[in-house]
Order: structure tokens, then C-alpha cells, then sequence
């Protein structure tokens, strides 16, 4: 069986570009996969009249662990899981005392590791003998971080999850993550 050549490479051109849509066509198949299971767990949540700071604590992380699946896929669905993150801070009256006990210890951002020494000295890692990057603090649900420049520079942030595993807060424009090390 002959091919006509313009037929050949028409075809040939087919093939290549359906080769090449494949992985957005399989991409596209997964989008709304997590904006659907945070409309899902969003209802759950809603359902409770009064949720418990526990039921609070529970969803939140849900979420987290949703949004660490939908930035791994690079799909822009983890922007509709942040702005419902913010949605839900630690309570304002939060115990500080036991959040900062929380705290202290190793965390890895997506960009860097820190220590947060329970004295309310943070340091980059690894350690530096005798350098601190700045100073922390928390008073209810919100979350001070001075830098060591010169002049200091303190920023706040709302606190919307510490557990043993995950320290969440935001900055209200930014939903920030940090996953303890040890």
C-alpha cells in the first residue's frame, strides 16, 4: 500500500501534534478534580451549626493536605483552597502559650528550613553558631516575626493552623506553609 507524501506528512503532523496536546488534554481531564473535592469538603464542614475547634482543625488540614496534591500537579486549583484557608483562622482568642509551644522546632518552607528556639529566636538552617535571622512571637491567633536588619522589621500574620506536623498562617494576600522536620 502507497502513500500519497503530502497524505504521509499531513498525517504524520497529526500524530505529532496529538502527541504533543496528550499531556495538556490529560491535565485538563484532572481540572476542577480538586476545586470539586474542596466544593465537597466545604459542604461537610458546613454542615456542622457549631463546629468545634477541633472539627476546624480537622478541616483545615484536610485542605492542606488537598492543596500540597494540587501544587505538586502545578494546576492552579490550590488558589481556590487558599482563599478558603484564609476563610478560617485560629481563633483570636487562642491560647499563645500553647501555640508557641507548638512552634518551637524545626519547619521547612517551600524555600527555606528554619529553627524557632523556644527563647523567641529564629534562625535560618543549618545553624550558624551564634547567628539569629529574628525574633517570634504569638498573642492569640497572631503570629509576629521580626527580622534582624537593621532597622528591624516585624511583620504580623493570622494564624490559621499549628499543629505537630503544619504551621499555616497568611498575611491576608498570602496563605504561607511550613512542615515540621522533626
Amino acid at each position: 500500500m502507497q502513500f500519497d507524501p503530502l497524505r504521509r506528512r499531513a498525517f504524520i503532523a497529526l500524530i505529532g501534534a496529538l502527541a504533543a496536546a496528550y499531556p495538556f488534554a490529560a491535565r485538563g481531564q484532572q481540572s476542577g478534580r480538586y476545586v470539586r473535592a474542596l466544593q465537597a469538603a466545604k459542604r461537610d464542614y458546613e454542615k456542622m451549626s457549631k463546629p468545634s475547634e477541633a472539627a476546624r482543625s480537622e478541616y483545615i488540614t484536610r485542605l492542606v493536605r488537598m492543596r500540597e496534591k494540587a501544587a505538586r500537579l502545578k494546576t492552579d486549583e490550590w488558589q481556590a483552597i487558599d482563599a478558603e484557608i484564609k476563610r478560617h483562622p485560629a481563633p483570636s482568642d487562642s491560647d499563645g502559650k500553647t501555640l508557641s509551644g507548638l512552634l518551637v522546632g524545626e519547619w521547612a518552607s517551600p524555600r527555606h528550613e528554619y529553627l524557632y528556639r523556644a527563647d523567641g529566636t529564629w534562625t535560618m538552617l543549618p545553624v550558624e553558631e551564634n547567628v539569629t535571622h529574628g525574633c517570634w512571637r504569638i498573642e492569640g491567633n497572631q503570629y509576629f516575626d521580626t527580622a534582624a536588619t537593621d532597622p528591624p522589621e516585624t511583620s504580623q500574620y493570622t494564624i490559621i493552623l499549628i499543629t505537630k506536623k503544619d504551621f499555616v498562617f497568611t498575611d491576608q494576600t498570602y496563605v504561607f506553609y511550613e512542615t515540621r522536620l522533626k
